[in-house]
């Protein structure tokens, strides 16, 4: 008895968390597969910039660019990160209470990466600094 139940378990859980792991690395769509609010992202702010890949992973999707820059967006479209490898973020993209911060705070530095949530705004600068702000952009806090 104990055998079987051990064995429903497992076929059980494979059932359960097999089709989970097999869309783990998503699947790779074309760009007008993106929802409209974040192709337009994409025109407006990065522009000039190749599209190289786009994934949807469940309700996420993922935009690889030919900088290397890596854009990630929810299932409305709306962008939850911004990671452009070795240059600059369109200042475009950065909320401008956060511009005015780092051009006062940090004017020698260029943001490399930037991440909405609901509870605010992380960013990373080309220094290595993590700046903290709400989601008003009231700057919080450097993180290490």
């Amino acid at each position: 008895m104990k055998r079987l139940i051990n064995t429903l378990l497992l076929t059980l859980s494979l059932l359960v968390f097999f089709p989970l792991s097999a869309h783990a690395d998503g699947r790779v769509i074309p760009f007008s597969g993106l929802p409209t609010e974040a192709q337009s992202f994409i025109k407006t702010h990065f522009a000039n910039v190749k599209v190289l890949q786009v994934t949807k992973e469940f309700a996420e999707y993922e935009v690889i660019l030919a900088d290397r820059s890596r854009l990630e967006f929810d299932r409305s479209g709306n962008w939850k990160e911004v990671n452009c490898r070795g240059v600059a973020i369109p200042e475009s993209v950065i909320p401008s209470r956060i511009q005015s911060y780092i051009n006062d705070n940090y004017s020698s530095d260029n943001v490399r990466t930037i991440e909405r949530s609901i509870l605010g705004y992380e960013v990373k600068l080309s220094s290595g600094f993590e700046l903290k702000f709400d989601k008003n952009c009231n700057f919080k806090r450097i993180d290490d």
